[in-house]
């Protein structure tokens, strides 16, 4: 590939099978490379050129091969043209994701009162919690409630794994509730929905207030009713 003139290269975006947690640890072990630390620190510093860069490091000048194409793959580093020039520089929103994601990993590993219990992970009453176990295998939801009164100890339980006050892209919200099931488009609907995330551009948020049950029970559900259920 020729560095200086064409920008088409692959990114951990471009791969949906990718989960957050696998993506983190490509990071992770990408930020302890002694080359790519270096690759970080410069840019760091400031926006260089590609080949300016390459040199600087003595590294190849790829999107696809070395410690530098590692990281344009991660998105820690990103590139656009300018004036025929390919400039790298530092994905600072792309750290602060990392980051975010590695807090909610430690919370999860450290501060859930009992990790072989997922449904503790919600503010949720005993009765509540004895049927999201019903429901849940590991922490894969099995189906989606259709009574309301228990959609919403779902939604509830899903919503707690959100950060208050901490603004999701779209993307990422997909890779949270993907975790817990396949179909993590509905329940990112239902969760806007029913009142316990906002949206705007594409990025979501947990609300404020969100709604109790007796508040968020008046919404219908329009699934097919289960049997089981």
């Amino acid at each position: 590939m020729n560095p200086s003139n064409d920008l088409s290269f692959k990114r951990v975006s471009d791969n949906p099978d990718l989960d957050e947690r696998r993506v983190l640890l490509m990071a992770m072990q990408a930020l302890l490379d002694p080359m790519m630390l270096r690759i970080v620190a410069t840019l760091h510093a400031g926006e260089r050129s590609l080949p300016d860069l390459a040199a600087e490091l003595r590294v190849p000048p790829s999107f696809s091969r070395g410690p530098l194409g590692r990281l344009i793959f991660l998105e820690i580093i990103a590139v656009s043209q300018e004036n025929g020039r390919i400039l790298c520089r530092l994905n600072r929103q792309r750290l602060r994701e990392l980051n975010g994601a590695l807090q909610r990993l430690s919370r999860d590993l450290l501060t859930t009162p009992n990790r072989h219990d997922a449904a503790h992970a919600a503010d949720l009453d005993e009765a509540e919690r004895r049927f999201l176990r019903g429901y849940l295998r590991g922490e894969r939801l099995i189906q989606i409630p259709t009574r309301p009164e228990r959609l919403q100890s779902v939604l509830r339980w899903l919503a707690a794994r959100f950060e208050p006050g901490r603004r999701y892209p779209e993307r990422e919200v997909n890779e949270l509730l993907k975790i817990h099931h396949e179909d993590f488009a509905t329940f990112r609907r239902l969760l806007v929905d029913h009142r316990y995330m906002d949206r705007a551009n594409g990025i979501y948020w947990l609300r404020d207030t969100p709604p109790g049950v007796s508040q968020a029970a008046d919404h219908s559900c329009e699934l097919p009713d289960a049997s089981q259920d």
